[in-house]
Parts: C-alpha cells; sequence; structure tokens
C-alpha cells in the first residue's frame, strides 16, 4: 500500500531583523547575497505585510515572525486588531531584541549654571509644539525632573516634602471634599517664571494627586491649579488615626529648582533642554534618551458599542492568539489622565468645574504601555518592559484567557501589571477574567504615579497570580477586587499564591498592604505568600489588608513579618477564613479591625502563630470594641520575647465605654482564645523560609507547616 503525500502543517514563519526591508518577503533570516530579499525591517511593517497576505489569500491561520538582535525604533504606538489574530512574535534563539520608543539625544552645549557644569541642547520640535517629553533617562536610568523639594519615592527623598499651610473650608472633612486651592507657607512659593508651567505633586491618603497649572495670588499667597484633588487636603483620617495635619507636597518640573547634579528641564516654549550631569559624565559618553511615544502596543478588539454601525451585541470582533515573547520594550514616557469622576462604581459625580487630579486609588485611571482589550489567549511572555512612564502591562475590559508570565517589568511610572474589565452595571461582554499571572519579577515600580500596583486585578474572576516576586514599590504589592462595600462583584475565584513580595511602601504614601483585597469576591484564595518589610507613611503599613467590604476569602499558609502595622488587618470585611499564618513583628500590632462592625464577624482567626514583638497584640480602630465582635479567634499560638503577650486595644475607638487597653486575660473573658495557648513556637528564621521545630507547641494546636522556599518566579522548566 502506497502511503499518501500529506501537505505541511508547518506554521508559515517570517523574520524580522534591522537590516530587513519591509519591501522583502520576510521569509529569509538574513538579507540574501543580491540585495533584493531578506526579512522584514519593523514591527509596524511587519503588522502590515502580514495583512496583506491575508487580505490576498496568501496566508491563512496562524504565522510566526522570529525577531533577531538589535533595535527597533518605535515613533508611533504599534496597533493591533482582530485582524491580526493568531500571530507570535518570538525571540531569535539567544536574542534580545529591543523595542525601542526612544530618541537618542546628541548636540549638547557645556556651560555653567550657578557653579555647575550644565549641558544644553535645543530642540526645535519642541518650541513649535510637535513634541514634549516628561521623562528622561541618562545611561539606563530615569533622570529626576528638577523639583522643589527634592523629593524621591524611597526611604531617602520621602520625607523632602513641603506641607500645606492652610485650605479653604477646613471644617469640610469629607473624604472627596477636594479642592482646586490651597495657600503654602511662607517662604516655600515664590512668583517664579517658570510657576505656571510647574506641577504640584499633593501627597496624602494612599493617593499622589498631579494639579497642574498653578496660579499664585501675590496679594493673598493662595494658589489655584487646573485640577482639583480627588480628596480633601488633609494628611490623613482624624478619627481612626488622630491625625489631621495638611498634605505634603513638592513641585515639579520647576526650572528655578534645577540644581542638584542628575535632574533636567525642559522648556515648553524655548524648545531648550537642560541637564546637570553627574560627577564623571560626559557628553562624549553619557546616552541620553528622550521617549517619542508613551504606549509600545495597543491591541484591542471592538465592542458592540464601539462604533455607531448597527452589530449584533454577542459578535465582538476579537484579537485572538497574539502573542509576544522573549521581547523588550524600553524608553516610554508618561502623560497625567483626566479623571472625571470619583466613585468606584455606580455613582457618579455632578457639578464638577474641574477634572481631577490624579486616580481614586492604585492609578486605576493609567493605562498599560502594553495593553490589549477584548483579547482571547493573547500572551506576553518572558519579555521585558522597563523606563516606561504608565504601567507596564494591561488587561482591559473583555480580556480572558490571557497570560503574562516570566516577565522582568522594572522603572515604571506606575504599577507593574494590572488586569479588570466592567463591573455587574457594565455589558457581559467587556468581563474579564481566567488571567494567568505568574513567574514575573516587577521592581521599583511607581516612579511617577506612586499609587501604582504591582500586580493589579480590579473586576477579574478566576485569574490565577503566583510566583511572582514585586519589591520596592511605593502603594501595594497585590491589589484584587474593585468595589467598595458588599455589593455583589464580578470578582471572584482568584488564586493569590506562592509571591514574594517586599519593601513595599518606602514610606510615601498611607494605607497599604502587601496584599490587598476590596469587595465581595467569594472563592478568592491568599494562600502560601511570603510578604515583609511593608512601611507607610503615616498609617496603615499592613501586610495582608481585607478593605472595604471583603469578604468570603480565604487567607491561608502566609507569611508575614517586619510591617509598620498589623501584618494582619482587616477594615469593614465579613465572613473570611485565616488559618495557618505565621504574623510577626508588626509595629504598632500584630492584628488589627480598624472598624468594628456590630452583629457581624468579619473573620474566623484560627491556628496562626502570632510572634512580636509589637505595641499591640490586636487593635481597634474608630468604631466599635476589638474585644467584642470582629474576630472570632482561637486555636492559636501567641508569642512574644520574654512571653509577656503585649496588651490589645482600642486607641482611637469613638464608641463610648471601648478599653484602652485590654489585658490578656480580659480578652480571653470576653469569649476569645480559650484553646489558643502562650508559648514559645520554637521557629527557625532562614533566608528563603521560616521553619518550625518538630516538637513545636503550635503543631499541637493543628498549624500546618508550610514550605515559602517555593515563593517567586520558578525556573522555566518547573512552570505549570
Amino acid at each position: 500500500m502506497a502511503w499518501l503525500a500529506l501537505p505541511s502543517l508547518a506554521m508559515p514563519t517570517f523574520h524580522l531583523s534591522p537590516q530587513g526591508k519591509d519591501q522583502w518577503t520576510g521569509r529569509l533570516a538574513a538579507p540574501a547575497s543580491s540585495g533584493r530579499d531578506g526579512p522584514w525591517a519593523t514591527l509596524a511593517g511587519t503588522r502590515d505585510n502580514l495583512r496583506a497576505l491575508r487580505a490576498a489569500g496568501k496566508l491563512s491561520g496562524p504565522a510566526k515572525v522570529i525577531v533577531h538582535d538589535g533595535r527597533y525604533a518605535l515613533t508611533q504606538t504599534v496597533e493591533f486588531t482582530s485582524g491580526d489574530s493568531h500571530l507570535t512574535f518570538e525571540a531569535a534563539p539567544r536574542a534580545r531584541p529591543v523595542f525601542d520608543g526612544g530618541e537618542v539625544l546628541t548636540g549638547w552645549q557645556v556651560g555653567t549654571r550657578n557653579g555647575r557644569t550644565e549641558w544644553t541642547l535645543d530642540l526645535p520640535e519642541v518650541a513649535v509644539g510637535r513634541w514634549f517629553f516628561r521623562s528622561l533617562f541618562v545611561n539606563g536610568r530615569r533622570a529626576p525632573r528638577a523639583r522643589l523639594p527634592k523629593f524621591s519615592p524611597d526611604e531617602h527623598g520621602a520625607n523632602k516634602v513641603f506641607h500645606i499651610g492652610e485650605i479653604k473650608n477646613p471644617e469640610a472633612g469629607h473624604l472627596f471634599a477636594g479642592s482646586d486651592t490651597f495657600k503654602p507657607k511662607p517662604g516655600d512659593v515664590q512668583n517664579w517664571v517658570s510657576l505656571p508651567d510647574a506641577e504640584f505633586v499633593v501627597l496624602h491618603y494612599w493617593v499622589e494627586e498631579r494639579m497642574p497649572r498653578p496660579q499664585l495670588n501675590p496679594r493673598t499667597g493662595w494658589l489655584r491649579f487646573a485640577r482639583r484633588s480627588v480628596f480633601n487636603l488633609y494628611e490623613a483620617f482624624a478619627a481612626a488615626y488622630g491625625n489631621r495635619d495638611l498634605a505634603r507636597y513638592y513641585i515639579d518640573n520647576l526650572f528655578e529648582a534645577l540644581t542638584e547634579p542628575g535632574e533636567w528641564y525642559l522648556n515648553r516654549e524655548t524648545g531648550r533642554l537642560h541637564y546637570l550631569p553627574r560627577p564623571g559624565e560626559t557628553p562624549a559618553k553619557t546616552v541620553v534618551t528622550a521617549p517619542r511615544i508613551n504606549t509600545f502596543i495597543r491591541a484591542s478588539g471592538e465592542f458592540f458599542n464601539d462604533s455607531i454601525a448597527p452589530t449584533d451585541a454577542h459578535a465582538t470582533p476579537h484579537v485572538r492568539g497574539l502573542h509576544f515573547h522573549g521581547l523588550t520594550f524600553r524608553h516610554a514616557d508618561w502623560f497625567s489622565p483626566i479623571s472625571l469622576t470619583q466613585q468606584f462604581h455606580q455613582a457618579t459625580a455632578y457639578g464638577d468645574e474641574f477634572p481631577l487630579g490624579g486616580s481614586i486609588q492604585a492609578a486605576h485611571c493609567v493605562p498599560g504601555a502594553v495593553k490589549f482589550r477584548a483579547a482571547r489567549d493573547c500572551s506576553v511572555r518572558d519579555c521585558v518592559i522597563e523606563l516606561a512612564g504608565l504601567y507596564g502591562l494591561e488587561f482591559d475590559e473583555g480580556c480572558r484567557g490571557c497570560a503574562a508570565v516570566g516577565n522582568q517589568l522594572h522603572d515604571l511610572g506606575a504599577g507593574g501589571i494590572r488586569g479588570g474589565g466592567t463591573d455587574l452595571d457594565g455589558h457581559i461582554d467587556g468581563r474579564t477574567g481566567r488571567l494567568t499571572i505568574t513567574d514575573n519579577t516587577i521592581h521599583h515600580i511607581g516612579r511617577v504615579f506612586y499609587q501604582g500596583v504591582g500586580i493589579f486585578l480590579g473586576h477579574a474572576f478566576d485569574c490565577t497570580v503566583a510566583h511572582n516576586h514585586i519589591h520596592h514599590a511605593c502603594y501595594t504589592g497585590i491589589s484584587t477586587g474593585w468595589t467598595w462595600g458588599f455589593r455583589e462583584t464580578p470578582s471572584r475565584n482568584n488564586r493569590i499564591e506562592h509571591n514574594l513580595i517586599h519593601h513595599i511602601g518606602a514610606g510615601g504614601l498611607s494605607d497599604m498592604g502587601g496584599i490587598y483585597t476590596l469587595g465581595v469576591q467569594p472563592g478568592t484564595v491568599v494562600r502560601g505568600n511570603h510578604l515583609h518589610d511593608i512601611w507607610s507613611q503615616d498609617y496603615g503599613g499592613w501586610g495582608i489588608y481585607l478593605d472595604e467590604g471583603s469578604a468570603h476569602l480565604l487567607v491561608e499558609h502566609n507569611l508575614v513579618h517586619d510591617t509598620k502595622d498589623a501584618p494582619f488587618n482587616i477594615h469593614v470585611a465579613r465572613e473570611s477564613v485565616v488559618r495557618y499564618n505565621i504574623f510577626a513583628r508588626g509595629q504598632n500590632a500584630l492584628a488589627s479591625v480598624s472598624r468594628v462592625e456590630p452583629g457581624q464577624w468579619s473573620a474566623n482567626f484560627v491556628n496562626n502563630i502570632v510572634v512580636g514583638p509589637s505595641r499591640r497584640l490586636v487593635c481597634g480602630g474608630d468604631q466599635g470594641d476589638i474585644a467584642h465582635g470582629a474576630l472570632v479567634s482561637n486555636a492559636n499560638c501567641f508569642w512574644a520575647p520574654g512571653g509577656k503577650l503585649p496588651a490589645s486595644a482600642n486607641p482611637h475607638s469613638n464608641t463610648p465605654g471601648a478599653p484602652k487597653h485590654i489585658s490578656w486575660a480580659a480578652w480571653k473573658k470576653a469569649g476569645h482564645d480559650h484553646l489558643s495557648i502562650v508559648a514559645d513556637p520554637k521557629l527557625t528564621e532562614g533566608r528563603k523560609t521560616w521553619a518550625l521545630a518538630k516538637n513545636s507547641p503550635a503543631l499541637k494546636l493543628g498549624f500546618k507547616p508550610w514550605d515559602w522556599s517555593k515563593c517567586g518566579p520558578r525556573p522555566r522548566a518547573k512552570r505549570n
């Protein structure tokens, strides 16, 4: 019997190279000796050539593009649509191709300013309004714009700020009582020539707010801005934490503040760029790069309401199977998105004269530098996104089955990876879910939008966020959920597992967590994560933080230690289970419920190991009595150096009769921890994990050990 010859099922493969030309066929990995054929040259050209092949019937089904080593300049965002589906861009073996949104600046003039060396460069495109940038990168690092004082988002510069001197209507203490006006303290602000082009960056609560185009009234000393703040201009909540200071701020992009090596200023009117070099830098040996774009890639299908054309509401043309593997995206700028309403979901603001100065939380108005929308089964794997001004990667509304695996994201203006779609009031086709976000390393983020989150899931379901390493962020490490209160949400069944999160906060903002949850999200599991070194500016440097309506979660097997506030905190939550965790060395408390809701239990707190030292054992907030509500606590192992536990407390409760100090005996008399013990759990602290001795008394209570050495990214061969 003769075998029939079958057609080849191999995926068509094309090539992209800096040595290519978009007029060639793309079938060759290198230019032919004849110079008449070879690889393609640009990402946009490759997209267009593949579209043409498909339109001509010469290509159908999936295709692969091998991307060869070298630099690929991006001067515009590359847009992909549903017609570009089933396409993979993959780095060639051992290659690390770079898609670069920046332009190297040359031709500097060397002079002096106030006794320091100064470089200047005239950019005609800026002078005529065709180009303006807010970022500058020098020898591979972000250079700060000239500012006063010299704030930086780290432990060295977080306290280099001014404090607002006076505000209008100080009695308006509601959180959303924002303002476009304040008076600085005497001597802090002058009527500088460059003041109208500066931005005042207000730091308070859990947000930064950028208030542009200041106008100083020299007669009264009051400042007015083109945007108003989202929140009132106080530093924090007075009722809960006793702080009624006015907010901090610094002045960004101020020419008169150009005084320190490494700073720069771009004059929008003249087009002149000023840079003060660091010691040892010379124009010949220094690479200065200015970004041309904000977003590298935007891949978007269409929803039924994206145009006025009549379409079937359930026939969304999605982007499907678009993949980017092994690529680097470098140098992109930021802009300040306009937020018009301040509420999380169904409420709408009316009567606002000005747009808002920032996002309400988590830099939720800031998009991704690589963005998917209405996408199915797309992925970004083993890529690098660096030196960009927005979130790194975004799976927006209508994304399902997409993945971000093994990526390196760092030096970003906002957070690392974000995903989320419509809430219950939006069309069901806009729901986002089944995302896989694993084995990514995300660090030094929030360089512009300090409230950016390492991994931020808004309304999302059935997602896996596991084995990620997140560090040196200015706000929260991982956040899931996007509704204040107990309203039903699409967020559910998310798994937050085996993540390593540390050095979060740096003292810039307040009210943050290593892992933060918001709203009702049944089936969500927070398991086996290692969190440490979380430090807020004022209040709320918590480890695991169940906030505003968090309900029906399982929190187990987490190791959380060395936090400014409690390693575990609840605020207006209900009916979660917290078990088999180690909570250690919270400076202000070891566990806390910052608002005790009468008549309901916030969490079942059992079989945990709770270890001091700390100022308090369990701490309450501004409402209720921590001893009579909130936690159902039992079968835990408590320990503090020397064996004497600190008292529990309600230091700021407004509830009459709530005791300020609650002894261990009084805590037990109130109905807690009858099966719990005060005993040394016999822990051994290692670099990657903490181990429990075989004769630990916690084991007899039912504690189940865990191996935290598996937290963080896995080698490729061990990824699921």
